[in-house]
């Protein structure tokens, strides 16, 4: 055996592992975080449908959704961040908006966009502003799945681009790599 079919070996294995680990990811649960997110989009989203604050909605989350089965899944996200999230959007609702109109394209004004992707972008924006805890790449990444799961391939790709201009603005020090 020569050197090199070593390191082939290694590679190929390394591979095998890289894989087995994301299967694996896609098999574990969703993180209590996760589960906030995704739950702060659906009040967002329901609060915009019903014309209704997002503290009203919220509450109503915190008090009949969050840590309760609802439609067979015990939805256990981290009920203190999604709280925290939702009081951002509606904190700092008109810088996030201009942050997010600024991210956009003219052909794509903010009140353009579909419910659920606007209440993506709000929050995921209000995590870039006022969220610094968080790496923006963890910001990006969680909230462009979470767009995938509701809309295809282009939307994600969009939503992707807007958080990165954001990320550039909000966090410049944080964030390497141009803005696309």
């Amino acid at each position: 055996m020569t050197p090199g079919d070593e390191d082939g070996d290694g590679q190929r294995r390394d591979k095998e592992r890289d894989a087995r680990q994301v299967e694996d990811a896609r098999d574990a649960p969703p993180s209590r975080r996760r589960l906030a997110r995704l739950a702060a989009l659906q009040a967002l989203y329901q609060a915009e449908m019903n014309r209704e604050s997002a503290e009203t909605v919220a509450a109503q989350f915190l008090r009949y959704r969050l840590g309760h089965d609802f439609e067979g899944i015990k939805l256990d996200a981290d009920r203190r961040f999604f709280d925290r999230l939702l009081r951002f959007v509606a904190a700092h609702r008109h810088d996030i908006d201009s942050a997010i109109s600024a991210a956009l394209s003219r052909e794509h004004g903010l009140g353009r966009l579909e419910p659920v992707l606007r209440a993506a972008l709000r929050l995921g924006a209000a995590e870039l502003m006022y969220e610094p805890d968080v790496p923006a790449r963890v910001v990006i990444r969680e909230y462009t799945d979470l767009v995938g799961d509701f809309f295809d391939e282009p939307q994600a790709r969009f939503a992707t681009a807007v958080f990165d201009r954001i990320a550039h603005r909000a966090r410049p020090s944080a964030v390497n790599g141009p803005v696309t």
